[in-house]
């Protein structure tokens, strides 16, 4: 016999007798009840699998039963048919309202009782397997969400705890999902100056994230062992070479102040906006990108090459990465270069950085990034 148990509560000892016989046929697990309290009282400790329910009985009667039934299952669903007569059909739309699910009018079609019953049983399953599925999802979604929680506040403090921010820098980063792929380093050689990285890696996330990981290590490891700014792209594009996964990679520009602050020195690997600006605000030098992504080529094969420029009191150097300079208007057209030198003007000297954000969220027209967005301002210390 089947563990599927169905519960009939009926106060006629003839009908019990007879649909109990016809349950257990059909294979069932079979138990009685005389009236709406003794279902109560039985369901206190065990839950059916399904309810076969008379209307009309002593003590409690079947409309009362149903709505304590309900109460009692939560958010269990119990399928619960009623057995009744047809001068009792008024019952019946009491009983459907009170929680019940289906009727079967009486005498008892045996045929018809067994078709519901398979039914029922059936929707039951499939219900209750929702159920699990999603009591399983939510224990997934809680679990995952104390687990992206802890990676970020790791990245945040990793990041964050060895990174001094100076007064003349000035720094945007926003994510599209809870994890950042962009990033923004700056950190002090132990010679002077300063050595700055904006780096973007492949995607937004999560994983975009992670793949920034051993970049920051090995920035950091190089900058504090005196590394010029050729080594420090070297080894960190052999660093990603080795440990990133086909088809991720990490553009970057790394920026290297000279101890006089009179020069500066930018390895541009994939980044669009690079952009130097002098004291008036003009654009005076553009850095695009000579060098694929760092962890796509080989030692052997890598270009440590960097360009040199100028660096005076009053200038700005702009960098950005393609979180403004493809964010797209309704019509697809990209914010691009041309606004960023324009939203640079605008802004210039006190609000270079936010007349950016503001240009890019015009162009954008309300609309939300689909990409990370970081945007890095380096004014000249002695402006």
């Amino acid at each position: 016999m089947s563990s599927t148990t169905i519960l009939l509560v009926e106060d006629s000892a003839t009908n019990r007798y007879f649909i109990e016989q016809f349950v257990m046929e059909l294979g069932y697990r079979c138990v009685s009840a005389k009236n709406g309290r003794e279902a109560v009282e039985y369901c206190r400790d065990t839950t059916p699998d399904l309810i076969l329910m008379d209307v009309i009985m002593p003590e409690m009667d079947g409309l009362q039963a149903t709505a304590e039934l309900r109460r009692m299952f939560g958010e269990h669903w119990v399928p619960i048919i009623f057995l009744t007569s047809l001068n009792e059909l008024e019952s019946v739309v009491e009983g459907l309202k009170a929680g019940g699910d289906d009727y079967l009018a009486k005498p008892v079609s045996f045929d018809l009782l067994s078709a519901k019953i398979h039914v029922f049983l059936r929707i039951a399953e499939m219900q209750n397997q929702i159920n699990q599925d999603a009591i399983r999802l939510e224990k997934y979604y809680r679990e995952n969400e104390m687990e992206q929680q802890l990676a970020l506040e790791l990245m945040e403090r990793l990041i964050h705890q060895r990174t001094s921010m100076p007064e003349h820098i000035w720094q945007y980063l926003n994510p599209a999902a809870n994890f950042n792929g962009d990033l923004i380093i700056v950190s002090q050689p132990p010679s002077g100056g300063e050595h700055i990285m904006l780096a973007d890696c492949t995607g937004h996330g999560l994983t975009a994230a992670i793949s920034a990981l051993p970049a920051i290590d090995c920035f950091y490891e190089m900058t504090h062992a005196g590394c010029a700014m050729t080594e420090i792209a070297r080894g960190v594009n052999q660093k990603l070479h080795r440990l990133l996964p086909g088809g991720r990679f990490v553009a970057a520009s790394l920026i290297e102040i000279g101890p006089a602050g009179d020069e500066i020195r930018i390895w541009n690997g994939g980044v669009p906006c690079v952009l130097l600006f002098d004291e008036r605000g003009d654009l005076i030098a553009r850095c695009p990108s000579h060098h694929p992504p760092l962890g796509i080529l080989p030692q052997d094969a890598f270009d440590d090459s960097v360009q040199v420029l100028p660096w005076r009191p009053g200038q700005a150097l702009v960098v950005s990465s393609d979180g403004i300079t493809e964010a797209k208007d309704g019509g697809g057209a990209m914010f691009g270069l041309p606004g960023v030198e324009a939203a640079v003007r605008a802004g210039w000297p006190s609000r270079i950085g936010d007349a950016v954000l503001e240009a890019v969220k015009a162009h954008m027209l309300g609309g939300a990034a689909s990409d990370d967005v970081s945007l890095l301002v380096v004014s000249h210390p002695g402006a």
